[in-house]
């Protein structure tokens, strides 16, 4: 096949300017087809640089590199991917298919593959002008291209090293884009070809072997960028119905009603708002009909980040998680909704309206966040009665997290690397979460889970309050634990965050765990600690910013740092090895019906909590300072 042969079976000849190149020669094809795709980028080179740079994804630096030392290191050949770097010696001799973690971590082959270094070096080209990063950034892709074949027509999605579709997505519709309109003017007639029948290659797995979930948002942008900037493809228009009516289907099935998407992941939530982000925006700077249902959905989804927003200003890292600052996340949504409450968000407080909420449910995705206030000194919990997510689920109903001011002193597991590690295991279990555990058992429902469409429309099981003086929210656990997926009781958790009472100085969180069985079973509870320990006892323990006591009954012991099992440790960031010991407190009671109450306090004046341990009793003394304030579940309640 000539040359001009590959050109013309790409193009789509009623495209101006396409016609032209039927009558050039064989041996001028190249050059002439180079000529008419500079043009082209020429003409809609200013309408696409409107659209502010975005940073790559991927982690692409090293600890206090600079974005020019960082393309000096790239264009030098030592790339990195999920953290790891690697020296190929050159940009020419970079091995695509290569894995340099100590356990063949496959995201780390993956994730090269998406070319965030190769943006990079875009980026810094277009502030210094420096043509060496153009070079390298030549040698990058043609390497890869050349070395790096579309697999045949029936490779799933998920398959090949360099070929799965979510590499396909965010390289077609974060990055190549970029780099392509970058340097154009610098890359070789050879080069263009080559991109451009890649492009295309791109566009036939998208819309042939994409897949679903997050994956099929970021597939079906990157489709969506390559119809729309790139029209002169021969089936461009195809694509852009395609994938934009993908997208607007996608949006009525992913997201609840609360706004919440349907993975229940505050990373997955963002990448799939992002992805909708970068298509509307797209779309918006090149004149495109955009579905008007989708600004609605993801002007809502884009509020959830306030509705979780701990008091620092980041998300909780809820199951595969992020703890991204919420300011950074909406910054770009203001560009698309003129939405007073999502310019406070993106500006700290400083423009736009506050929130005329301060503890908030999410009915459908199950959640509530209890808050005494939105300053960074303010009180604040999260109590997770969600449904089993879509994707990237921990085993943790009814988990609660809890932060004093812009600490997070009861944590929880967070989103550690995508390896067959023990720690990884460990994050996604119950045993890394503040809920209970039956007879040594954790949670399980991921063993039967099946996901249904029409799971997106039901509320939660959650049930709340907001009143002046207290908050509460229940949730209720009755599914599966251990590899049996045995059913051994049903456990309800009821949380109270008392805001006043005349009895106590300052609120407290107070936490009613009720189980039912027709056995004897041993129940532990779990909480994850963040901070110093000061003391330890029989039924309490005090921290430097959080005191934790339990009513009588059981028994209080304490698991930090341990890995024969894993236990007492958190993720803090999603690559291998980024985690931390904390303590786990593990208070065990044995029977079949019980109630225990456990008070969580921000001073040093609770000395202890009594409580009725049937679960049909409603009484909470707390002794405070020696004094003793009563309470009344059905009272706190009302």
């Amino acid at each position: 096949m000539t040359q001009k042969t590959v050109i013309l079976n790409i193009l789509n000849e009623s495209f101006p300017g396409v016609k032209e190149l039927y009558s050039v020669r064989d041996e001028e094809a190249v050059s002439a087809f180079a000529s008419f795709f500079r043009s082209y980028l020429d003409s809609t080179s200013e309408r696409f640089f409107s659209i502010p740079y975005e940073k790559p994804e991927n982690i692409y630096k090293l600890p206090a590199e600079s974005d020019k030392e960082a393309a000096d290191r790239i264009s030098s050949g030592t790339l990195i991917s999920v953290g790891i770097p690697s020296v190929f010696g050159s940009v020419n001799s970079v091995d695509w298919h290569s894995n340099p973690t100590y356990n063949g971590y496959k995201e780390w082959t993956w994730q090269l593959s998406r070319h965030n270094d190769i943006k990079h070096l875009a980026h810094e080209y277009r502030l210094t002008g420096d043509k060496k990063y153009a070079e390298a950034a030549s040698a990058l892709l043609s390497s890869w291209i050349d070395t790096c074949p579309p697999p045949a027509a029936d490779v799933p999605g998920d398959a090949t090293d360099t070929w799965r579709t979510i590499e396909c997505g965010i390289r077609m519709g974060a990055n190549w884009p970029y780099f392509i309109y970058s340097f154009y003017k610098d890359f070789s007639d050879e080069l263009l070809l080559k991109i451009a029948v890649s492009l295309n290659q791109h566009g036939e797995r998208l819309q042939r072997n994409h897949m679903h979930g997050n994956w099929l948002l970021m597939e079906m942008n990157g489709l969506a960028h390559i119809a729309v900037l790139f029209p002169f493809l021969k089936k461009a228009d195809e694509w852009r119905a395609f994938s934009i009516n993908a997208m607007e289907e996608e949006a009525k099935k992913q997201f609840y009603k609360d706004g919440f998407q349907y993975e229940l992941t505050t990373c997955y939530h963002e990448v799939a708002v992002n992805n909708y982000q970068r298509l509307l925006e797209m779309l918006q700077v090149f004149d495109t009909e955009m579905p008007s249902s989708l600004f609605s959905v993801i002007e809502k989804a884009s509020e959830v980040n306030i509705a979780l927003m701990e008091p620092d200003g980041a998300l909780p890292d809820i199951n595969d998680g992020s703890d991204s600052k919420v300011s950074e996340l909406l910054k770009p949504k203001t560009r698309l909704f003129d939405n007073p409450l999502l310019l406070w968000g993106a500006t700290e407080g400083k423009e736009g309206k506050a929130p005329d909420y301060d503890s908030i449910a999410l009915p459908y995705s199950g959640f509530f966040v209890f808050r005494t206030g939105w300053k960074d000194y303010d009180l604040y919990a999260l109590l997770d009665s969600a449904p089993f997510g879509r994707g990237h689920q921990h085993e943790d109903k009814l988990s609660l997290i809890v932060s004093n001011g812009r600490k997070r002193v009861i944590t929880e597991g967070g989103c550690y690397a995508y390896d067959d590690s023990p720690m990884r295991k460990h994050t996604l279990s119950s045993f890394d979460h503040n809920v209970l555990i039956i007879d040594g058992m954790g949670q399980n429902r991921r063993k039967s889970y099946k996901w249904n469409d029409e799971d997106i429309d039901k509320l939660s099981d959650l049930k709340w309050k907001i009143s002046e003086s207290v908050d509460w929210a229940e949730g209720m656990y009755s599914g599966p634990y251990g590899d049996d997926e045995s059913s051994p009781a049903v456990w309800r958790r009821s949380v109270y965050l008392v805001k006043k009472h005349p009895g106590l100085k300052q609120p407290v969180f107070i936490v009613v765990d009720r189980t039912e069985s027709d056995a004897e079973h041993e129940y532990c509870y779990l909480w994850h600690c963040d901070s110093m320990r000061l003391s330890i006892a029989r039924t309490s323990a005090l921290y430097d910013d959080i005191s934790v006591a339990f009513s009588e009954g059981g028994e209080l012991s304490v698991t930090r740092g341990a890995m024969y099992p894993v236990g007492g440790y958190v993720a803090t960031g999603k690559e291998q090895g980024m985690y931390k010991a904390v303590d786990r407190l593990e208070y065990r009671v044995t029977g079949k019906d019980k109630r225990v109450v456990t008070v969580f306090s921000f001073s040093d004046d609770l000395e202890a909590v009594r409580a009725g341990g049937n679960p049909d009793c409603a009484d909470i003394t707390l002794v405070v300072d020696g004094d003793e304030v009563i309470l009344d579940e059905e009272e706190l309640r009302s």
